[in-house]
């Protein structure tokens, strides 16, 4: 971690110091939200969260080597703190002072779906030429934001950060914490519709990335989404990528390989390279588009390129495919939107013999919930999936959909429930796939498959 001063810190978070004045221009060896993550030299800065209110652990922080901690509350002992109004403004605070002690290319990249997989794409390019670092596990909110931000190091090139919300105003103050020198949007779905009221909602939400954004970003969009391709009208200096000829980059010749992956070409700069990605889904040619067209921009050669896209990996649960004796397992279950199960629903096609489809709710979708399931029905059977199971009162909708349209779906209300009945429906060789959000947990199903 580059050095910072407590009296830096202090000035930062508008705070106030309290201790040893002799101390005050010590410096932090590291930051951490978790007691438990503390090191000798570290910063301890308590958050008060839904569960637990972190100022509990500030003695134990103090135990495991902390230096100092932030604190919205007085501390009756001779140790040193920074007496703040909100620790979690303050955590934002000390980031974006932190970040602008750096000369680093930050990529912000935000969007309704596709968001890690498009981060990890660019990641994975630029990484062939340059140090790179960027956002691990879902580390794309408030908290994980500045944490991410705590690890650049005076080496890296580049920081992509991933940038997520769920309410209005949310991905400013992530762009204020970041001040993105390069943006990218990877479309505009119904995720968190409920909280945002519609489509036009989540557009605005998206949008705030640019409030901060340095003053010659650049920014990427998905040019097959009809709004954000409206932001080409605008003063912002727009390239699109798609799959329509309208875009700036497009992707031409696919040739997919079923599970294995996809062929294609990618234009950009009336410039052709032909690019193989070891992954199955039309959906991620949208980040290699992307990616591949950030990476020429910095300057990587066509196989540099190319290999970036070939080490591509996708994170933990994100259309993970699990072979096991008896099945293919199509793990997706990080989260889902209607894009999103669509896309995955595609993916399934590509595999040969029976086809199973094991979804649950799509949650924070509000009133549009019943409606967009219902077409979630709709699109499984069109797709002719050869059996479809859900649970979750909202999957009820799509059992619905799926049944007018001639498909074979069963419903069951729980998870465990349909978990009970898995050995009746699904046979030997099946590629399965298991679709639902976050809040379902339906990671329980993939490892009750994982043992038929």
């Amino acid at each position: 971690m580059k050095q910072m001063t407590l009296q830096q810190i202090t000035k930062a978070c508008n705070g106030e110091f309290i201790g040893d004045n002799d101390r005050i221009n010590a410096t932090i060896d590291g930051i951490a939200i978790d007691n438990r993550m503390i090191q000798q030299g570290y910063l301890f800065i308590p958050i008060i969260g839904e569960v637990h209110d972190g100022h509990k652990f500030i003695q134990s922080s103090f135990e495991n080597g902390a230096i100092c901690c932030l604190t919205e509350q007085e501390i009756n002992d001779d140790n040193n703190y920074i007496k703040v109004e909100s620790t979690f403004q303050a955590l934002k605070d000390i980031a974006e002072y932190y970040r602008s002690l750096f000369d680093v290319i930050i990529i912000g990249v935000t969007g309704s779906v596709g968001k890690t997989t498009t981060k990890e794409m660019i990641a994975s390019v630029l990484s062939q030429k340059y140090n790179v670092h960027k956002s691990e596990k879902n580390f794309n909110n408030e908290i994980g934001v500045p944490l991410t931000l705590f690890g650049l190091k005076e080496e890296h090139d580049f920081a992509i950060i991933e940038m997520g919300m769920n309410h209005f105003h949310e991905i400013s103050r992530l762009s204020k914490t970041t001040r993105p020198d390069i943006c990218v949007i990877v479309n505009i779905d119904y995720t968190h519709v409920g909280h945002l009221g519609s489509r036009e909602g989540v557009f605005k939400a998206k949008t705030e990335i640019f409030d901060y954004a340095k003053e010659d970003c650049i920014a990427y969009l998905n040019g097959d989404d009809d709004m954000l391709y409206s932001l080409k009208d605008n003063e912002l200096n727009t390239i699109s990528f798609g799959f329509e000829k309208h875009n700036d980059i497009v992707v031409q010749n696919i040739v997919p390989l079923g599970l294995e992956g996809t062929e294609c070409t990618i234009l950009f700069d009336s410039k052709l390279i032909e690019i193989h990605i070891n992954k199955p889904g039309k959906h991620l040619l949208y980040a290699v588009m992307v990616a591949s067209a950030i990476g020429n921009k910095f300057e990587l050669n066509d196989d540099e390129i190319r290999k970036g896209i070939a080490d591509f990996q996708p994170v933990d649960k994100r259309m993970d495919t699990i072979t096991t004796s008896t099945m293919t397992i199509l793990n997706d279950v990080y989260n889902a939107s209607p894009v999103s199960v669509r896309a995955a629903i595609d993916v399934l096609c590509y595999a040969e013999g029976r086809k199973v489809c094991i979804l649950g709710d799509m949650l924070e979708l509000g009133s549009y919930g019943p409606s967009l399931h219902y077409d979630i029905g709709c699109y499984s059977a069109e797709k002719e999936i050869d059996i479809i199971l859900c649970a979750g009162q909202l999957s009820k909708n799509i059992i619905e959909g799926a049944k007018e349209q001639g498909a074979n779906a069963l419903w069951f209300e729980t998870q465990e429930e349909m978990i009970k009945h898995l050995d009746k429906y699904i046979q030997h060789e099946d590629t399965v796939l298991v679709k639902a959000s976050r809040g379902m947990h339906f990671e329980k199903t993939v490892e009750e498959l994982r043992e038929l």
